[in-house]
């Protein structure tokens, strides 16, 4: 400045601040956006895991530790599966459901479970159908749950149902 008055000088350097300001939010906002990405990934791995975890823990196993003469061998003792009577609505939603997941050929949820179950005439009749459904399968030992996914076979390796 010259006697009070901005000079173009005076522009320059302020407009030069500016852009370096710019400049640098830019990176700031790039650099925050790839973190977020990064979160994101962890985040979705440590979903699974818990899923994962929480899925071995509902099979009703068990921790067994037994002294061997090489150490302490530990290892997961599964309880015995229930068993449910044949003709049970439960034991009925299980069979049917084996067969659409054969059929279809890949895993679905449990909304499509029972929109398949309904086109076939059989009828929940719990509160809440979808529900019983979901929890029925997560306690059965014959199917797993993919998160994302739905339920699948178990033993049944799923690449091969898509060939």
């Amino acid at each position: 400045m010259v006697d009070g008055l901005r000079t173009p000088e005076d522009d320059a350097e302020e407009n030069l601040g500016l852009s370096q300001a710019y400049r640098l939010l830019v990176q700031e906002v790039g650099q925050l956006r790839e973190a977020q990405k990064d979160i994101r990934k962890k985040l979705e791995k440590a979903e699974a895991a818990r899923d994962l975890v929480r899925q071995l823990l509902s099979t009703k196993s068990s921790i067994d530790v037994q002294p061997s003469p090489s150490g302490t061998t530990v290892s997961l003792k599964k309880k015995k599966p229930k068993r449910h009577r044949s003709g049970s609505q439960t034991a009925e939603v299980i069979s049917r459901v084996k067969e659409i997941l054969q059929a279809e050929g890949r895993p679905l949820d449990r909304g499509a479970l029972l929109e398949a179950i309904q086109k076939d005439e059989f009828r929940i009749t719990a509160a809440n159908p979808a529900r019983f459904i979901g929890r029925t399968l997560w306690e059965s030992v014959e199917f797993i749950h993919i998160p994302g996914e739905g339920y699948w076979l178990k033993g049944v390796d799923l690449l091969s149902q898509k060939s």
